[in-house]
């Protein structure tokens, strides 16, 4: 899997170098295995471009924690120390890193999933 793909031709650079590197290591050990190569969506801008992305990637993961991250601008690790200040003072409804946001990274799944959907409906008819 390779992790924070941000565009199309990042995951296609990636997936040559994968391929090659696995045809290496088939090549010295004489055996081959399946496998596949897919990406994390878990960057905001490869979650708008996941339709793109898709012609290279063969599987998808959302990496939820990290798309919080980018999407609040908000470190995991120092967000203990001002979350509950907006939980108690209504800035925040929820904890981002507790409950997904459904205004924002929510509607990029779903985004997602209707591009692909798509895309898959076209692609591989």
């Amino acid at each position: 899997m390779i992790p924070l793909t941000g565009t199309p031709a990042e995951m296609e650079m990636q997936k040559k170098i994968v391929n090659q590197t696995a045809e290496q290591v088939f090549a010295e050990c004489g055996e081959r295995i399946n496998y596949k190569v897919g990406t994390m969506i878990e960057v905001p801008r490869a979650a708008l471009v996941a339709d793109k992305i898709a012609h290279f990637a063969e599987f998808f993961s959302f990496g939820t924690n990290d798309l919080t991250q980018m999407a609040f601008g908000y470190s995991r690790d120092d967000a203990g120390k001002f979350l509950p200040f907006y939980l108690e003072n209504g800035i925040l409804e929820h904890d981002p890193f507790q409950i997904l946001d459904q205004k924002l990274i929510a509607h990029g799944f779903f985004y997602d999933i209707f591009q692909l959907f798509f895309f898959c409906k076209t692609i591989l008819k």
